[in-house]
């Protein structure tokens, strides 16, 4: 699993990464399943443009959209420390954050 985030991390641009990484998550199997969570916030442009660039993903359900006021949201900023709206993460199934390797 870690080797196919590790390529997904490495794409050269950001779009490339996050198809490779909503194309890891939708073919993920096992009993820990990877997900993709965006971290928005209400009156937020840029949290806004950035649904709107994973609109696909999000209607597919690929991608989950939390508000950081949202009991969920607020989870998952306390257990990462996340500092900034959006934020598009990949949390494994304990909602920690999957970064590549060293």
């Amino acid at each position: 699993m870690q080797e196919k985030i590790d390529e997904c991390y490495c794409k050269e641009s950001v779009k490339e990464a996050v198809e490779c990484i909503t194309e890891f998550v939708r073919s993920a199997e096992g009993k820990c399943l990877p997900k993709l969570v965006l971290l928005t916030q209400e009156n937020c442009v840029p949290c806004a443009e950035e649904k709107d660039l994973n609109k696909k993903f999000i209607e597919e359900g690929i991608i989950k959209v939390f508000d950081i006021n949202s009991p969920e949201g607020k989870a998952i900023i306390a257990k990462n420390k996340v500092e900034a709206v959006p934020s598009l993460l990949l949390l494994d199934c304990e909602d920690k954050i999957i970064l590549p390797s060293d």
